[in-house]
């Protein structure tokens, strides 16, 4: 018999996958828009992030993109007295997406320096040099100017959400939630969007 060489479906559209998702980007919203603090207009202190990247590890970058844009939107068009911009949205959008396409190439290692792979890239882009870039999009003020000042907090939080999902993985709570495909197993830590195993 010939073999069958069709792509399994991507289970991310399963009602478990959705509610995550949703729980997520609530989670998102409460980390940025009610517990975060700006203790200057360009810069938020905030670990929002942290659901969105974790949307991404667990089922893809098209959930962890979707994840992104709802947490943003809804954060600020409800609980931001800015009005939403569009460009700065990609933040959060590499957050989600960038993480699962490294883990595509990344081999199935679980230690710390496998996290730092996955995220740190992700951080730099998005929080460090994009963030800048759309504000000085938004209020002119220059790149340059901004960089020194955000930076630092920016890559201090990015080895908070390194440390917090590392911690996560290996506390196991994944597994008991039922995210163990990419969650919870010590084999497997990949980047696609196939979440639920088959039991």
């Amino acid at each position: 018999m010939p073999k069958n060489t069709s792509k399994p479906s991507k289970k991310l559209f399963t009602t478990s996958t959705l509610v995550t998702l949703g729980l997520l980007t609530a989670l998102s919203i409460i980390l940025e828009r009610f517990l975060g603090i700006m203790p200057t207009p360009n810069i938020r202190i905030a670990f929002g992030n942290l659901p969105i990247i974790l949307a991404g590890l667990l089922f893809g970058p098209a959930a962890g993109a979707v994840v992104a844009i709802l947490a943003d939107f809804l954060g600020t068009t409800l609980f931001s007295s800015f009005p939403w911009f569009a460009p700065m949205a990609l933040t959060p959008i590499i957050m989600g997406v960038v993480p699962p396409i490294i883990g595509k190439f990344l081999r199935k290692r679980t230690n710390i320096v496998t996290f730092i792979a996955l995220i740190l890239p992700a951080e730099i882009l998005g929080p460090v040099i994009w963030s800048n870039v759309s504000l000085q999009m938004l209020n002119g003020v220059s790149f340059w100017a901004n960089l020194p000042l955000r930076a630092p907090i920016k890559l201090l939080i990015a080895v908070c959400d390194i440390l917090l999902v590392f911690l996560l993985y290996k506390s196991g709570v994944f597994r008991a939630l039922g995210l163990d495909k990419y969650g919870g197993k010590a084999s497997e830590l990949r980047g696609d969007a196939k979440v639920h195993s088959q039991r």
